[in-house]
């Protein structure tokens, strides 16, 4: 049985045709994937591959926990699809950064969570990250604190502190994610939140938020009404 190649299928099924008809919006993750990698391989086009790597990588999500080596290894997927690969997931994180710094992230958090989960929600290990502010809200600077394991992440509390008074914040936002892609908190959040609270009061740096992300979920201490 031979394969049925993108240019067989009716215009309004291409992926590229589709996208300038109805817009990006409109096309599938599979359709996006194929217009990244471009082509198939023998037997099988570049959207029935996309589906292929989507299905073994559990979704998007998955595909970006993947190293280069790791996507390298799923089937018809060679240095150049790979590297096409990893490039568009390093510009939607490029991107979600550069919405939230330019957002109001007090009033409105949602830029921030999509940041957070674009670049922590899928990892294996958990990434403590502290966001600082100035007393009008704005992020001066974004900072990895400390990297943990899959259960666990130690923070120092001075080194926090230091961090926030070199970037010159009076207020400051924490966060971390759960590799267990569950965002309720913990008995040692909560008890870590409310220290940190406690040493920011002390140190004339407000802890406004304690945000917990996975890859398509969060929760946020402010929102719940726990600080």
């Amino acid at each position: 049985m031979v394969a049925v190649t993108v240019k067989d299928m009716p215009l309004h099924l291409r992926p590229r045709e589709k996208a300038l008809n109805l817009g990006f919006g409109a096309l599938s993750d599979s359709e996006l994937l194929a217009l990244i990698i471009s082509s198939g391989i023998p037997g099988t086009n570049s959207i029935s591959l996309a589906n292929d790597i989507l299905i073994r990588t559990d979704g998007l999500g998955g595909l970006m926990k993947m190293s280069l080596q790791q996507i390298m290894e799923l089937k018809g997927i060679g240095l150049a699809k790979a590297s096409q690969i990893l490039a568009s997931l390093e510009l939607i994180r490029r991107l979600s950064y550069v919405n939230m710094i330019n957002s109001d992230v007090l009033s409105d958090p949602r830029m921030l969570v999509t940041w957070l989960q674009k670049n922590y929600g899928s990892r294996n290990q958990e990434y403590f990250v502290a966001v600082f502010l100035n007393s009008r809200g704005q992020v001066k600077g974004c900072r990895e604190i400390f990297v943990g394991t899959r259960e666990r992440v130690t923070i120092e509390v001075r080194e926090l502190f230091n961090e926030a008074l070199r970037c010159n914040a009076s207020r400051m936002i924490i966060a971390h994610n759960h590799p267990s892609q569950i965002t309720e908190p913990s008995k040692a959040d909560i008890n870590m939140t409310l220290t940190l609270h406690q040493a920011g009061e002390i140190m004339g740096i407000s802890l406004v938020d304690h945000v917990i992300v996975s890859y398509d979920r969060y929760y946020s201490f402010r929102e719940n009404g726990r600080i």
